[in-house]
């Protein structure tokens, strides 16, 4: 599956800092939107820098929108990302992580550390869905998320989104 992945879309330290809500003013919805739209921005700037998008604030949008219809976090640390856009050469998978982690409203609570994100053209649907599988099989290995969590090396995360962890 490595293939996917692109030079420069791997992210093995996000820059990305929400201050924490203060505790008599807490919106809690209000403060992960935040911290979505502040990650989905790092995201972007990321595939972007890659060359292989056309458009970056269109990028955004699509992958907002997307956020705002259902959280991309699945659970176990994991959110997936993912779209289909007709601003997208062709399918990219990338990868960050965040050591900290972030509030992003996952399933069972707990904060998101592995960001998996998959952009496919709208012109290539099948790819996109086979690179989406794909991810999903990954993730049920044991080792993997710690292989990642663990890892500092593009090589090894390379090496591991090939199943070898």
């Amino acid at each position: 599956m490595s293939n996917y992945l692109r030079n420069g879309f791997i992210c093995l330290d996000m820059q990305t800092r929400i201050d924490p809500p203060e505790e008599d003013d807490y919106d809690k919805d209000g403060y992960i939107a935040r911290v979505k739209k502040s990650v989905i921005t790092e995201i972007t700037e990321l595939l972007y820098a890659t060359g292989r998008v056309d458009n970056q604030n269109r990028l955004f949008n699509d992958l907002w929108n997307r956020e705002k219809k259902a959280s991309t976090a699945i659970g176990h640390g994991i959110a997936v990302p993912h779209i289909r856009s007709k601003k997208v050469r062709d399918c990219m998978l990338g990868f960050c992580r965040s050591i900290e982690g972030y509030e992003f409203d996952a399933p069972d609570g707990e904060r998101v550390h592995f960001f998996i994100v998959v952009v496919g053209s709208a012109f290539e649907p099948e790819r996109y869905i086979k690179v989406y599988k794909e991810i999903a099989n990954m993730f049920r290995f044991d080792g993997v998320r710690a292989a990642l969590h663990e890892t500092w090396s593009e090589s090894d995360v390379y090496r591991i989104f090939d199943g070898n962890f």
